[in-house]
């Protein structure tokens, strides 16, 4: 019974339940498959600059992460061959040590180069160039290490962090060049490659990770001391009344005063205003803390190192442990008063003080106060509550969209047609490409660079094939890809155009093929792929 039954069914099977081919979402042809936590920690710590290993070490992962690559092919041979796990034609083929004396070292980006030759081989070298995650405050004197360089399958400069896994990124390229199959084979062999490192190397996180060093954190202390000045100046600015020079009962008394007479107007008002002042507090703050004021420095913080590489967490996460929480909000505003004109029972009437408004300066380091607990409870409710109502109202959103547009459907003319053959749009988005194959047909650097690839992964063999002419249906190159083509060569200067081995007439050629090969195929369920893509982010 779970087998599938029919050709179709088999047709589905190898096409749809196959993950390899599921590697771009429809709804924005983004990547959907990539590794993520340790696997981001470990292939940053493998290919930062200075990791090097022994020729034990290289050979081990070498093997560990590329054998059973090898062993899926083998495994299609002949029947009555002896089978092996790793055939003559498939060998691994490691480099030359980047180091020599006094022992041969090999450096963590010899070990991707490798894979990379390894995987692509007998076919076309690959380049790519990627901005990484890493901010340049963070790596100090190796600036150029923000940007990922694989040339011809070298992995010249830069970090493999989470961007890689990502839009544009190293997987997202091969994906592009070679196919999914290969995307899939590339994603396998870092996994087993990045699990192994990981567990020569070791990861922990400590609390000497979180700790900042002590001018640092009297610095902080003395921001944070401004909040309260910046409160009274902010609601002094509000009641247009002279800063610091207002008694803080005659304060309170205009601010009920005001509060109380406009209404809600009001409170958005002061509202903003406080939230931008703070923001600056905050701001500032963070940024004279991290990365600088850490007591232990990335990369060498291991929280640091999770929330720079996108491995998990993000940088706010890092603020409110180790510097402050900042301003809670709730529906996009302050803590709401009562009518009393309190935020808590604690807190005076009409307090204009930055902490009764749910300002919190504390952070989990040292731990909360009740008050600045509870507001924090406060917001993080509110976000529970709304993820669950959210559920079921764009639930049934969807479901009514799916029914209203299951029936459309591309046609073999190109058109987006109902069911009973009506047609809805003469070219399906109005240029006939498929959402999954769209991501690289505007990246032009990409295509010249790898233009032998594409045209390989294109045409095949036959580089001369006339695959690139129109047809009755769709009538022409699109203007504004064929414009941004033609900005894209006009502003290339002649040595770069030499050295990408560029000619107009070849690369607008190339772009054409790419436009063709990139349409929606017929009978493609445009109308339930846009219901879904309306329906699932929200």
């Amino acid at each position: 019974v779970h087998f599938p039954q029919d050709e179709i069914s088999r047709a589905e099977a190898y096409n749809i339940v196959n993950a390899h081919e599921q590697y771009i979402v429809p709804t924005s042809g983004k990547p959907i498959r990539g590794l993520i936590q340790d696997h981001i920690i470990s292939a940053v710590l493998l290919t930062k600059i200075d990791t090097f290993l022994t020729r034990e070490e290289y050979h081990q992962l070498l093997y560990s992460s590329c054998v059973s690559a090898n062993a899926q092919s083998s495994f299609q041979g002949n029947s009555g061959k002896k089978i092996s796990a790793i055939i003559s034609e498939d060998e691994i083929e490691p480099i030359l040590p980047a180091i020599w004396k006094p022992v041969p070292l090999w450096t963590g980006k010899q070990v991707i180069t490798s894979i990379l030759c390894h995987i692509t081989r007998g076919r076309q070298p690959f380049t790519v160039e990627n901005c990484g995650k890493i901010k340049p405050n963070y790596l100090g004197s190796n600036v150029e290490e923000k940007n990922l360089l694989i040339r011809k399958n070298e992995l010249i400069h830069g970090v493999i962090d989470k961007a890689q896994f990502e839009m544009y990124g190293l997987v997202h390229t091969v994906q592009e060049l070679y196919g999914s199959n290969t995307a899939g084979v590339l994603l396998s062999v870092f996994s087993r490659l990045f699990t192994v490192f990981l567990q020569m190397h070791g990861f922990t996180c400590g609390v000497d990770d979180l700790l900042i060093i002590p001018k640092s954190d009297k610095k902080r202390s003395r921001r944070l001391k401004q909040s309260e000045k910046i409160s009274e100046d902010a609601h002094a600015n509000f009641l247009g009344t002279k800063e610091g020079s207002q008694d803080p009962i005659k304060l309170q008394m205009e601010l009920e005063k005001v509060l109380r007479r406009h209404g809600d107007v009001a409170v958005t008002r002061l509202d903003r205003m406080m939230s931008n002042a703070l923001g600056e507090l905050t701001s500032k703050v963070t940024n004279e803390l991290l990365p600088n004021g850490l007591s232990k420095p990335f990369p060498k913080n291991c929280l640091s190192l999770m929330t720079t590489t996108g491995a998990k967490g993000s940088m706010v996460n890092f603020n409110q442990i180790s510097s402050l929480l900042g301003q809670q909000e709730l529906e996009g505003k302050r803590v709401p008063r009562m009518v009393s004109g309190k935020t808590l029972p604690c807190f005076p009437p009409w307090d204009s003080s930055s902490r009764a408004g749910g300002y919190i300066g504390d952070r989990y380091l040292t731990g909360l106060r009740p008050q600045e607990y509870y507001f924090h409870c406060m917001a993080g409710r509110e976000g529970l509550v709304d993820t669950a109502v959210k559920t079921s109202r764009s639930g049934y959103l969807q479901r009514c969209l799916i029914k209203s547009l299951e029936s459309l459907k591309v046609c073999y003319d190109h058109t987006v047609r109902d069911s009973d053959g009506s047609i809805v749009q003469f070219t399906y988005g109005e240029d006939g490409v498929d959402v999954c194959k769209t991501s690289f047909l505007t990246q032009f650097e990409m295509i010249a660079a790898n233009q032998d690839v594409v045209q390989e992964k294109l045409c095949g063999k036959n580089k001369d094939a006339r695959l690139h002419h129109f047809h009755g249906y769709l009538g022409a190159f699109p203007s504004g890809l064929e414009e941004k083509a033609k900005d894209y060569l006009n502003g290339l200067s002649k040595e770069k155009r030499t050295s990408l081995g560029l000619s107009k007439k070849g690369f607008m050629k190339l772009m054409k093929l790419k436009y063709l090969t990139s349409l929606a195929q017929p009978g493609e369920p445009v109308g339930i792929i846009a219901a879904q893509s309306v329906g699932e982010p929200s």
